[in-house]
């Protein structure tokens, strides 16, 4: 009897020894992004060639746009899995164990001394020892999921994206549209002095054509050309905010009364100043008739003379028994101003207003221009 208990006794210490064994505990650790933050590095600006850009009260602006390099911060989520899985190996040797304790188990009870055989024992130790081995490695396998927090985030390197705009250092510009030379100072925030306006009649923007813009800028980094289009619509939609920021009544009345609008004498003179040669026009208007004159405007036609032909000049509104003189200084290049000086210009100033009650017959100046200070 004490010899058959050997093999359960086997058995029993098999099992305790084999339960840390039958498996193999696997953790492992998922991060997964739950967030990204894009960072902007405007200290890492890029400036890209120089654009015409619309400001406020209808005027043009010069700017360089911006590109700036960007980083990623991507904050992540970790998920840890700690997985109980069988140890294949136990498994194995139990199998082993096993089949070698059914064989000789086996020859022990076909021995010729069944009760007695070492064999006998044997197997059953055998076969005791290996099932827990076997068997143990398939039972209270698990997954369990942890939460694992939030690991440190990752930094990337982010795309190039636009950063805004940074007005271009330069002085003044000359501006080709349409045959016409335009001339104005730049300031600092990079709007010229010139609205377009000032050779597009702000009431009749609405039937304006796009223009070709060709501006060669006189920069602090030297001479370039930058080339740009004036749409029709936006032509058409900044007229509005021009006529709203004018020095002069924009406002259209309804006519009740036909007014009588005169012109006197024009007068033009070359004049010197703090940004270079003008031409000074001084347009007097008077209104002799019952009623008022509204949108009134000029438009000077100045053949062979693109640097001022083509120019607007403003009153507005014009009450009856009121007069006027509406100056109009044009900014010269320094070769336009050279070309006009001491020569007979012939000048005319087109009449127009609101309602059609303008002259017809232009405003003329034929001459040689007068020298001014």
């Amino acid at each position: 009897m004490a010899a058959m208990q050997i093999p359960w006794r086997l058995t029993a210490i098999a099992a305790a020894l084999a339960g840390p064994a039958c498996h193999v505990v696997v953790r492992s650790e998922t991060t997964r992004p739950v967030a990204v933050e894009r960072v902007v590095h405007p200290e890492g600006a890029i400036a890209h060639r120089a654009i015409l850009v619309w400001a406020d009260a209808g005027r043009l602006r010069f700017v360089e746009p911006l590109e700036c390099p960007s980083e990623e911060i991507v904050r992540q989520h970790a998920t840890i899995e700690v997985a109980t899985r069988p140890n294949l190996a136990t498994f194995t040797v139990g199998v082993i164990a096993t089949a070698a304790g059914g064989i000789l188990l086996t020859t022990g009870l076909f021995s010729d001394r069944p009760g007695t055989s070492p064999a006998t024992y044997v197997g059953l130790a055998g076969a005791g020892v290996g099932l827990p081995f076997a068997i143990g490695p398939w039972l209270g396998n698990r997954v369990e999921v942890r939460d694992g927090g939030a690991p440190t985030p990752e930094r990337r390197p982010g795309p190039s994206q636009p950063c805004g705009e940074r007005p271009i250092a330069a002085r003044a510009a000359t501006l080709e549209v349409g045959g016409l030379e335009i001339r104005g100072a730049i300031d600092r925030d990079g709007r010229f002095a010139v609205s377009p306006y000032g050779w597009i009649d702000a009431y009749g923007a609405a039937s304006a054509q796009a223009q070709d813009v060709t501006a060669r800028i006189d920069g602090d980094a030297g001479p370039r050309t930058i080339t740009a289009v004036l749409d029709a619509r936006d032509l058409a939609s900044h007229a509005a905010d021009f006529l709203a920021h004018a020095d002069f009544d924009a406002v259209i009345q309804p006519l009740k009364l036909v007014p009588g609008v005169a012109a006197g004498p024009l007068r033009v003179a070359l004049v010197p100043g703090d940004d270079g040669p003008a031409l000074h026009v001084a347009l007097a208007l008077r209104n002799d008739g019952p009623g008022d004159a509204s949108g009134l405007r000029g438009q000077i036609t100045a053949p062979g003379a693109p640097a001022i032909d083509g120019r607007m000049i403003y009153v507005g509104k014009l009450s009856r028994g009121a007069a006027v003189t509406r100056m109009l200084t044009i900014p010269l290049a320094a070769t336009a101003a050279a070309a006009l000086r001491g020569q007979a210009i012939d000048l005319s100033i087109e009449l127009r207003d609101a309602h059609g009650t303008a002259p017809s017959t232009p405003v003329q100046f034929r001459g040689a221009l007068a020298e001014g200070r």
